[in-house]
């Protein structure tokens, strides 16, 4: 496979990023490119690493590295996959990625153009891979910064004038399987269930689901599924029960895509009050199923609620305002008038989002 285009990760771990670079490198693919995708070692989940693999992920280590010797192991074993490759480009995600794959190029001596790319604003970065990243990413082996949002790249302001000549942004956008799939759901026009809440996502600190919960103790005729796994299920669990909500919250898990949209498409409101996020396909796809969008009054959020006229198409709250978070979704739950004035709106917004122009924009990239 050499001279192909190789998407990166450092680990395998389910979410939104995984799933955007297997839909761009099968849409370069579908154009006719050889496109591959590895990851610098497996996520803890050997169920996970599996389903990684299953779908083409190849993994450059069997298992995490751990210490000096265990990175200094991955960084050698990257640098050889790199010489028996041979990649014409490696397009890079998460910190560690980013930061290694100009040095594993400059040592493999294969000429490789590395494309690092950021999913989150800068800050939320590790801050010692940020400070390498600021050094690394103005070396001459990378052609070019992507950032999955506006906002994500005014987050890179800070550094260095070489750093920021290579800034390009490139939305992320869904696959257009999954964008038909979605216009079918609506097409079709289901019942709603009467005050289901949906959100979709990670289990983790960024979701920001602590807020959610605090805020459903306020939303009595609410019920709220969650869709997604992660670290802090144990946590929220105890948060419902604290709240005495158990009764109305809903853990539904880790689901394949088809099912979680089928699901949310059933949802009368999308909730997704992240402290901070890239350029949510969760959002996205909400958008796309005209459900009215509630998310937090933070930078990316607010550009990934506002149409290309500069319209906001959904509610945003303050981070920690759980009252103003209840006092909206109480505000949709009961007002079927406004809550199809916002669903329009999320829908007219999600139909803006082109998986073409997406791909357009990668080949344009990395192709040539």
């Amino acid at each position: 496979m050499a001279g192909a285009i190789y998407f990166a990760m450092t680990h395998s771990e389910p979410g939104g990023l995984r799933e955007i670079w297997n839909d761009a490198a099968a849409g370069l693919a579908a154009r006719g490119h050889s496109v591959r995708r590895f990851v610098l070692y497996p996520n803890r989940d050997a169920m996970q690493r599996d389903a990684a693999a299953k779908e083409g992920w190849h993994h450059v280590l069997a298992a995490r590295p751990s210490g000096l010797v265990g990175n200094i192991r991955l960084f050698v074993a990257l640098v050889r996959y790199l010489r028996q490759e041979r990649p014409r480009a490696v397009v890079t995600a998460m910190p560690l990625a980013n930061v290694l794959m100009p040095l594993a190029v400059r040592v493999a001596g294969t000429g490789t153009r590395v494309y690092v790319s950021h999913h989150s604003p800068a800050d939320t970065h590790n801050p010692l891979l940020a400070r390498f990243d600021r050094w690394t990413g103005g070396m001459r082996e990378v052609s070019a910064i992507i950032s999955v949002s506006d906002a994500v790249a005014r987050s890179l302001d800070g550094t260095p004038a070489a750093y920021r000549a290579k800034r390009v942004t490139i939305h992320n956008a869904l696959p257009e399987s999954v964008e038909h799939a979605i216009d079918r759901l609506v097409a079709v026009a289901r019942p709603k269930a009467v005050g289901r809440i949906v959100a979709m996502g990670r289990l983790s600190y960024q979701k920001n689901y602590p807020m959610l919960l605090r805020a459903m103790a306020q939303v009595p005729a609410g019920t709220l599924d969650i869709i997604g796994g992660g670290e802090d299920e144990a946590a929220l669990r105890a948060l419902t029960l604290e709240l005495g909500i158990t009764d109305r919250v809903r853990f539904l898990g880790q689901m394949k895509r088809q099912q979680a949209l089928t699901h949310a498409a059933t949802a009368q409101v999308f909730a997704q009050v992240s402290h901070y996020e890239g350029h949510s396909l969760a959002l996205v796809e909400a958008a796309r199923l005209g459900l009215p969008l509630v998310v937090s009054a933070v930078p990316v959020q607010m550009e990934g609620i506002t149409s290309p006229s500069g319209e906001h198409c959904g509610i945003a709250v303050p981070i920690g305002d759980d009252t103003a978070l209840a006092t909206a979704l109480n505000r949709l739950l009961a007002d079927e008038a406004d809550r199809e004035h916002w669903a329009n709106l999320a829908r007219s917004l999600g139909l803006t989002a082109s998986h073409a122009v997406m791909i357009d924009a990668y080949e344009r990239l990395v192709a040539g």
